[in-house]
């Protein structure tokens, strides 16, 4: 039962990591409502590290528990959004780092309590 249970809880985390990432990339044209080719430039790091967020979170909804190293990697990159978010405060719209700091910390929590969750099995 309790591995039904650690198996559910990260399929969650991964379809919520998997719709953050979906989310990072569709905020700075939502937010920013700029056509210019130029407005994009604060986000490419961002928006390619979502991709990958999204592509972890694919692999953890499928196969939740056949890749241990999904969590922590998960969390390191949240943790890397965050920094490149306070990083590169300066050249973006503050509602879109805005965004970006909220999600990456929503990433990293859900990818932390499903380690938590294993770990405790």
């Amino acid at each position: 039962m309790g591995d039904q249970h650690g198996r559910t809880f990260e399929s969650r985390a991964g379809v919520a990591a998997f719709l953050a990432g979906v989310w990072l990339i569709a905020a700075p044209p939502v937010l920013h409502f700029s056509a210019s080719v130029h407005a994009f430039r604060p986000y490419w790091w961002s928006m390619g590290l979502a991709v990958v967020v999204m592509l972890l979170g694919m692999v953890r909804a499928m196969a939740p528990l056949d890749v241990p190293l999904a969590q922590p990697i998960t969390i390191a990159l949240a943790l890397w959004l965050v920094i490149v978010a306070l990083r590169a405060a300066d050249d973006g719209v503050w509602a879109v780092w805005l965004n970006q700091l909220v999600v990456s910390a929503l990433i990293a929590l859900s990818a932390g309590l499903a380690l938590f969750v294993s770990m405790r099995r």
